[in-house]
């Protein structure tokens, strides 16, 4: 086990055992972390604040029956993650990656790379929600095919079709858009 993961695993013990300053710890060692994948996913920066503080405030709770089976950091990004989608479903918008022109390295000049912007987000707009939700996670996120079916609660078979047919569908669409 890495010894941060160990770290991590006695501060929650010592938190548990109700030595407070444990739990300050581990919220000033993943409080930057946490925000700043709110902040990377398009959330505005005093939301981003708020649900920071919410998941730390949910953590107080929740640590009292952690179960040590995976590392913390993996349990802390998976809360987060469903915090995103529920944040997302709550203001009915879709989530979309805000840094599309890092993850997508296509060398050409500004102007171009403003256009290809704009050709990428209309295309994904074009798919439907489910589906660019998959395509999202797959593609830009790197998560697996069961990873995907479990976040968002669909078998897996659907989570391959929907990929399948949403490539076709981008695909298509960046055709079109590019001739």
């Amino acid at each position: 086990m890495p010894i941060s993961d160990q770290d991590d695993f006695d501060l929650i013990r010592n938190y548990q055992r109700g030595v407070e300053q444990a739990f300050t710890d581990l919220f000033l060692k993943y409080y930057p972390l946490v925000y700043k994948i709110f902040i990377m996913k398009g959330i505005p920066q005093a939301e981003a604040e708020d649900l920071t503080t919410e998941i730390f405030i949910k953590l107080i709770e929740a640590l009292k029956t952690y179960r040590f089976e995976k590392p913390f950091q993996h349990y802390l990004k998976r809360v987060v993650r469903n915090r995103i989608f529920d944040y997302y479903r709550q203001k009915k918008l879709e989530w979309l990656p805000l840094d599309l022109q890092q993850r997508i390295p296509i060398p050409i000049n500004e102007a171009d790379q403003f256009d290809l912007e704009q050709i990428i987000d209309h295309c994904l707009q074009k798919i439907k929600s489910l589906i660019r939700r998959a395509i999202i996670l797959s593609w830009l996120e790197g998560y697996k095919r069961r990873q995907i079916a479990e976040l968002l609660n669909l078998p897996i078979g659907s989570v391959h079709s929907n990929l399948e047919r949403g490539k076709s569908q981008f695909r298509n669409c960046i055709q079109e858009n590019l001739q």
